[in-house]
């Protein structure tokens, strides 16, 4: 009776394994609850956890290197505006210029100031005005703590860049004030540059982590599925011979009792 019990006991834990089994197979996964490996799914859950969070931060990133090349736009814009503006300068001081002809090449100049103003006014990312001074900073979340980098802007409005009031009318116009202007934005520019390469840098750097992240959580929690299909195939195989022989021993029991 106690053999008989031991065999029940013995086929009840192999039906159970074979269960499992199953349920491994179908989800893919090694571990599917704290029962499995209760160690295992800690680790996978805090690593799940980080890689979560470095996606975010990933996508943080890439909306500061957004910011930077809206940003960018705005410089060239203004950049082209300047440019102008010194060509019509330097035409204005040409000595057989009326005194007409000079005024209006300051309207032409005005339009163009006119122009620098407007893009730093209206160079916005998600309703952030990025060249008009209102903002310093942007604060990027680009690391899974919340903090991680800051993008700096500069005002290029008129005054800001050091060309407000310029005027030709007289004849001889402050080219260097132009070339100053034009010195500011190229410097603000390539700072701007700068940190659009620190920020594509720390995307790649997060997408290497979260890659890392998330092969390391699928060592842990997946399932080795031509290993596990062997040992659920090698479960039912034992499961089919211990039912057989517990048939044969009852059949045997059986024929014992016929006798007496």
């Amino acid at each position: 009776m106690q053999y008989c019990e031991g065999r029940s006991d013995f086929m009840s834990i192999t039906k159970i394994n074979s269960v499992t089994g199953y349920g491994r197979i179908a989800s893919g996964k090694r571990i599917n609850r704290a029962a499995d490996d209760a160690a295992g799914m800690a680790i996978a859950n805090k690593l799940k956890a980080n890689a979560k969070s470095l996606n975010v931060a990933t996508k943080n990133t890439r909306e500061g290197i957004h910011v930077t090349q809206i940003a960018d736009g705005g410089y060239d814009s203004i950049m082209d505006r300047l440019q102008s503006i010194r060509e019509l300068a330097i035409k204005s001081m040409n000595g057989t210029n009326s005194a007409s002809d000079r005024q209006s090449i300051q309207d032409q100049i005005n339009q163009q100031m006119a122009g620098i103003d407007e893009s730093a006014r209206n160079t916005v990312y998600n309703e952030m005005k990025l060249m008009d001074g209102s903002y310093a900073t942007v604060e990027i979340a680009s690391n899974p703590t919340g903090k991680g980098s800051e993008i700096k802007l500069e005002s290029a409005r008129l005054d800001a860049i050091g060309i407000s009031g310029f005027d030709v009318t007289g004849g001889n116009p402050d080219l260097d004030m132009i070339d100053r202007a034009i010195e500011k934005v190229s410097a603000d520019r390539s700072a701007l540059g700068a940190q659009a390469n620190g920020l594509a840098a720390r995307e790649r750097a997060n997408q290497i982590a979260y890659e890392n992240m998330t092969a390391a959580q699928s060592r842990i929690e997946d399932l080795d599925m031509a290993k596990a299909s062997s040992e659920l195939k090698k479960d039912e195989t034992l499961q089919s011979v211990q039912i057989a022989m517990f048939k044969k021993e009852r059949e045997q029991e059986s024929a014992v009792t016929k006798m007496f």
